[in-house]
């Protein structure tokens, strides 16, 4: 019996066309199993510039002090990272995944993904724990997207660790499907808060301990929903996440409106420049964030194509001690994306805009937005030598306000007000 199965999954070996780019093995009878992956390295050079002044006027949301006419204060600093050359690999990953069916039309689905960190010294000492976690991740197991689900007529249901609804429905700019961990990502704008580096408040990650639902497609459109409980509540708090939109997706057309809530994750209280205004381990503090976008795309042509998203992003807490203290920020951000194929050529320009938008704390007291906006700018070049490998060029700037501190450079750290200038030469090979 062994060797009869054997000779079966032996026998259902095959290896998917390059248009799949993944090694298969299996059949309909055991089911399949897909080794797959993207590696995308670079050699890339930064540098940063312009930090704000101490006595330069800002938001009192992101210094120490409180009131009108204040300035930068002991917030700001003039010193900023000197300019580096790094080998990044980004987020490339490995994965496994795979299918059975059990009887039509119930099918179970399966995958296992993680993060390949190969270019990092540290990740083989002491088990990365030299590594700064905010500029570097070592490789684990199922650190990505890995789930068991179900398929039938009726949807599908996944459990395990995902992107969002937020994060899959939005954003499809995606710059060559190499900026994920990119500084050309536009998360790092368009769905982050501006005023601090704390990933508490950005809408666009990926979410464990998730279970997702998503509406078999009906004249284009498609439905989801994801919820994330909170498995260590401890009747204070209660960090759940909800994720739901809608998109519709035709041959010329793609739009999609989705919303994510964080409950309790405090992004307002995690970036504030000053301790005192945080409501973080406050008795009876609570938060609620919340994301909102809308995201559209027009295929102009078979190579060609032109993207729009744009997003409200909202902070609030509650349960205020005394004091002066974060009560609500929001602001909205928005994205404007270009690609174009010629041959093996293409090309591709994104710009990112966050607003200052408007705030407000307890006590009485005025919260200013001044100098809460920032802007980037990327391009990007690929000349293309199959379906699975290609050559890029990237390039980017972002433009921080007096009082803003968005940051896309993996490399370091910059302070407050400092603008980013980014280059990079890579390659990558996807099978």
């Amino acid at each position: 019996m062994r060797k009869t199965a054997l000779a079966v999954a032996v026998g259902g070996l095959f290896i998917a066309p390059a248009a799949q780019a993944q090694i298969v093995f299996g059949n309909e009878t055991l089911g399949t199993v897909q080794f797959y992956g993207k590696l995308y390295p670079q050699f890339g050079y930064g540098t940063s510039k312009d930090p704000t002044s101490p006595t330069t006027p800002a938001a009192n949301l992101s210094t120490l002090v409180t009131g009108t006419g204040t300035t930068c204060g002991a917030a700001c600093s003039l010193n900023t990272p000197a300019s580096r050359n790094a080998v990044d690999v980004q987020n490339s990953y490995l994965g496994f995944r795979g299918e059975r069916v059990i009887s039509p039309p119930l099918k179970f689905i399966w995958q296992i993904e993680q993060s390949v960190n190969f270019d990092n010294p540290d990740c083989g000492a002491n088990g990365g724990a030299n590594v700064d976690s905010a500029n570097a991740t070592c490789s684990g197991f199922s650190t990505r997207n890995s789930f068991l689900g179900a398929r039938t007529n009726f949807g599908t249901v996944k459990l395990g660790i995902m992107d969002t609804i937020y994060k899959e429905y939005g954003d499809t700019f995606q710059m060559f499907g190499i900026s994920s961990g990119n500084f050309v990502s536009a998360s790092n704008v368009l769905s982050h808060i501006g005023v601090g580096r704390s990933n508490a408040a950005r809408f666009h990650e990926r979410r464990a301990n998730s279970i997702q639902y998503e509406t078999p497609q009906l004249a284009g459109f498609t439905a989801g929903y994801q919820y994330s409980p909170d498995e260590k509540r401890d009747g204070t708090v209660n960090r759940s996440l909800h994720s739901y939109g809608i998109k519709w997706d035709s041959r010329r057309f793609y739009a999609s409106v989705h919303q994510e809530i964080h409950n309790d994750q405090f992004g307002g209280s995690s970036n504030v420049g000053a301790a005192t205004l945080s409501n973080i381990g406050g008795p009876g503090a609570h938060s609620r964030d919340t994301g909102t976008r809308a995201s559209g795309e027009f295929r102009y042509s078979e190579n060609g194509r032109v993207t729009l998203d744009v997003s409200r992003l909202k902070y609030t807490e509650s349960g205020q001690g005394a004091g002066v203290k974060f009560q609500r920020y929001q602001h909205n951000t928005w994205a404007v994306g270009w690609d174009q194929g010629l041959g093996a050529w293409r090309f591709a320009v994104q710009y990112v805009r966050g607003n200052e938008g408007s705030c407000s704390v307890t006590g009485a007291a005025s919260c200013t937005t001044t100098g809460l906006k920032g802007y980037m700018l990327n391009a990007g070049v690929r000349f293309r030598f199959d379906r699975q490998t290609f050559v890029y060029d990237l390039a980017g700037k972002l433009w921080n306000g007096a009082a803003t501190r968005y940051d896309n450079w993996a490399a370091a750290d910059p302070t407050r007000g400092a603008d980013i200038v980014q280059s990079a030469l890579g390659v990558s090979y996807t099978f």
